[in-house]
């Protein structure tokens, strides 16, 4: 694996974690009944941090085959729509994930076509 894309990877989560976790913890400090709520922030931090992370490493991971092959980027996108639109609609990231990563894998192997 090429260090940049180490680097790369290493970065967005910091950035990722940093954007997600430190508005939550900056407004749990300022709040005055601060030990009743912190579950509640708690909660809701972790929440938007683990779809926030799942994006961010599946942007990291999509760097190294798309620069490699660019004429799948068909692929790709659809793979990308099939993730979105499962996990809007049924709030799993698990099976999202996973029959995006079904439809991407068929989609990059049998369709002859690029975009």
């Amino acid at each position: 694996m090429n260090i940049e894309i180490i680097v790369v990877g290493i970065l967005v989560g910091i950035a990722n974690f940093a954007s997600r976790f430190g508005p939550f913890y900056v407004l749990q400090k300022h709040q005055p009944n601060g030990q009743q709520r912190s579950a509640l922030w708690l909660k809701i931090a972790l929440g938007s941090i683990g779809i926030a992370a799942i994006c961010s490493m599946l942007v990291v991971a999509t760097l190294p085959p798309l620069i490699e092959t660019p004429n799948k980027s068909l692929a790709m996108l659809i793979g990308f729509m099939v993730l979105a639109g499962l996990y809007f609609k049924f709030k799993k990231i698990v099976p999202a994930t996973l029959t995006a990563a079904v439809v991407y894998g068929l989609i990059y192997t049998y369709v002859p076509f690029s975009l």
